[in-house]
């Protein structure tokens, strides 16, 4: 795949804000992989019906955890550019080690499965299903072999950037699988809420095989229901209990913060009940250990700013 020079990357950054971060991702690669046998996580592959072949994962367990002891289970959903080693590869194995050693956070087996650059999600045109693959193939598999408590009661998904918009569309197709959801850092985009792209989102999309993925959403001049957060958050019945929480970072680009935020004021204004918290950084891996932690306890405790178990 093509890269661009330096000289308009670091332009682009300037002038586009949040899309030029997912330029530079979609274009220049993955970072390299992580030695998964010095990884802190364990590291899976299995042949996937859905996709039609092996297909890799990565599974982390809290220090100290054997096979008797049953954890909830969170599904981490990566973003644009990862895959199932960018949890160990980013430290976050050993920040939320370093976490559990202080009883910040809870107990729970945490899965990372490879998305590719697929959006997680079964694409329109049949070629790929990225949803199916982690909810009919994987999923049953990690909750045998690492004796994982009941869904949906204790199961859990959480997304990052493009793994973020994962989380709220795996909620919307499996409604009763998952008990919360977290997104992280990713861009709401909703009919109800103007988006214009400009000149430099309009090269990201150049790279993105839109209709495939999604179909020709703007053929009748209106988004389909399922692709519009807005309406199947407040709308939809099987949604309505699902417990939801939102957060980003202060010095992430305009598309982001302004669409959390705008996603955050329907809500409220809708009395959808939900979480949300604005934390310090950009978007990076590193500024994101504070929110799969914080995700962590609202998953699991009930709230982001949780400071131990319900009583």
């Amino acid at each position: 795949m093509p890269t661009l020079p330096l000289k308009p990357l670091v332009w682009l950054k300037r002038t586009c804000g949040w899309c030029s971060v997912a330029i530079v991702l979609l274009l220049t690669g993955c970072a390299s992989s992580v030695n998964k046998q010095e990884a802190r996580s364990s590291y899976g592959t299995i042949f996937s019906p859905a996709m039609n072949k092996e297909m890799q994962y990565g599974v982390y367990t809290p220090p100290g955890w054997t096979r008797d002891e049953q954890l909830p289970l969170v599904v981490l959903l990566h973003g644009a550019r990862d895959d199932e080693t960018t949890f160990d590869r980013y430290g976050i194995s050993e920040y939320l080690d370093e976490q559990y050693a202080n009883s910040l956070i809870p107990r729970a087996i945490i899965l990372n499965p490879n998305g590719n650059l697929g959006f997680w999600e079964n694409w329109k045109d049949g070629s790929y299903k990225y949803r199916d693959w982690v909810m009919d193939d994987l999923l049953p598999v990690v909750q045998q072999r690492y004796n994982t408590l009941a869904c949906p009661e204790h199961c859990h998904v959480s997304g990052i950037s493009m793994g973020a918009h994962g989380a709220l569309r795996f909620a919307y197709y499996e409604p009763y699988a998952f008990d919360s959801v977290g997104a992280i850092s990713g861009l709401i985009i909703t009919k109800q809420r103007e988006f214009k792209p400009n000149l430099f989102q309009r090269v990201m999309l150049w790279f993105i095989p839109t209709k495939r993925i999604w179909g020709d959403i703007n053929a009748s001049g209106n988004e389909p229901e399922d692709l519009d957060p807005y309406i199947g958050w407040t709308q939809k019945p099987s949604l309505l209990d699902t417990r939801l929480r939102l957060s980003w970072n202060r010095d992430e680009g305009e598309g982001i913060k302004d669409s959390n935020s705008d996603f955050h004021s329907f809500l409220a204004k809708n009395n959808r009940a939900h979480e949300v918290a604005v934390m310090e950084g950009e978007h990076l891996w590193v500024h994101w250990k504070s929110h799969i932690a914080a995700n962590l306890r609202f998953h699991i405790w009930g709230s982001g700013d949780a400071i131990g178990p319900p009583p």
